[in-house]
């Protein structure tokens, strides 16, 4: 499996892009494999976890990586996608040494940084071209 983490500090827009990713791909002709969508964390945040399918090819969605324990925790999280046979996921992970770590447990993964944004007038900008970069390494 092949872990494409979002890495950025806390309130950067991790979670809105991780959306718009899953709003793309979802677009593009993904489908959702039943039995899997759910919001995790507060419902407020919006923080997706589904498993989507596009010719044969498995992507997982997880929208919050914030926890380090807990199931919420991202390591726990990766865990369940690689338990459904994800190919890929896609993934929020805050910038913390521990978080990070649940990512390159897995032998092929990418960090990609968010990009920070410039005020609230440009983060649909900012956020949308981090979904476009995310995608491209599936």
């Amino acid at each position: 499996m092949k872990v494409i983490a979002l890495t950025g500090s806390e309130n950067t827009g991790k979670s809105h892009t991780i959306n718009i990713t899953y709003c793309f791909l979802l677009g593009n002709s993904y489908v959702q494999i039943p039995g899997h969508f759910r919001i995790l964390g507060k419902p407020d945040f919006e923080d997706v976890f589904d498993i989507l399918q596009k010719d044969g090819k498995k992507v997982g969605i997880i929208g919050m990586g914030d926890y380090i324990k807990g199931d919420g925790s991202l390591k726990k999280l990766l865990a369940e996608m690689q338990g459904h046979g994800c190919d890929f996921v896609i993934c929020a992970c805050r910038d913390n040494p521990k978080i990070e770590a649940a990512v390159r447990a897995y032998p092929s993964h990418i960090f990609v940084a968010k990009t920070p944004s410039t005020g609230r007038e440009n983060d649909r900008i900012v956020n949308t071209k981090d979904a476009i970069s995310l995608i491209t390494h599936l």
